[in-house]
């Protein structure tokens, strides 16, 4: 009984230190590092060639991405991950620039050369007409983009990215090696412009 009685605290010990933590990694109110996977993450996985440019799993991976993340990280800085690192920039008229450089783990896995498609993106839950098309580049390739006006995709209008949107871009890899592909993902909130 005693030895229950310590790992049922030992737990909660362990458990209440671990969401303290969270908390306060999600209090920032802008980081040049998304704090968890929910906010900015990807992974590599095999495909067969028949999925093409896009993973048959990605509309629904996006857009369940979007939705769970709450915006409380602004679109600012350099995002590391083991896929890319994603550098924003918000400039003075309004227009939020990103670039986009594979990793050396990337880089290996997935081959000399690489198409990066943005599949899925979405303003405040819509979805939007995907702000880049694909390039097939070097894996040392500089991707980049921006996004200041939109359209939601099946109609409905679209507007102009404002301070304080959740944004949600979706980049899907396509290997030169056979069958590798990997995705990365990121939601975060329009800064005001002028940010870096």
């Amino acid at each position: 009984m005693a030895s229950r009685t310590v790992s049922c605290l030992t737990v909660t010990a362990l458990c209440a230190a671990t969401a303290a933590a969270l908390l306060a990694v999600g209090a920032v109110p802008a980081s040049a590092t998304a704090p968890d996977d929910r906010v900015n993450g990807g992974d590599f996985r095999t495909v067969a060639a028949s999925e093409g440019l896009t993973a048959e799993s990605a509309a629904a991976r996006a857009l369940a991405v979007h939705l769970r993340t709450p915006a409380n990280t602004l679109c600012t800085g350099t995002w590391t991950h083991a896929v890319s690192t994603v550098q924003f920039q918000r400039s003075a008229g309004g227009t939020l620039a990103w670039s986009f450089k594979l990793s050396n783990t990337a880089k290996a896995a997935l081959g000399p050369a690489v198409t990066v498609t943005m599949p899925y993106s979405y303003v405040n839950g819509r979805a939007i007409n995907p702000p880049y098309h694909p390039h097939t580049e070097p894996n040392w390739y500089n991707f980049h983009g921006s996004l200041n006006s939109y359209q939601f995709i099946g109609g409905g209008g679209g507007g102009t990215i404002q301070t304080g949107n959740k944004v949600t871009f979706y980049w899907f890899l396509k290997g030169s090696k056979p069958n590798t592909a990997a995705d990365r993902y990121i939601t975060c909130q329009i800064p005001t412009p002028g940010s870096a």
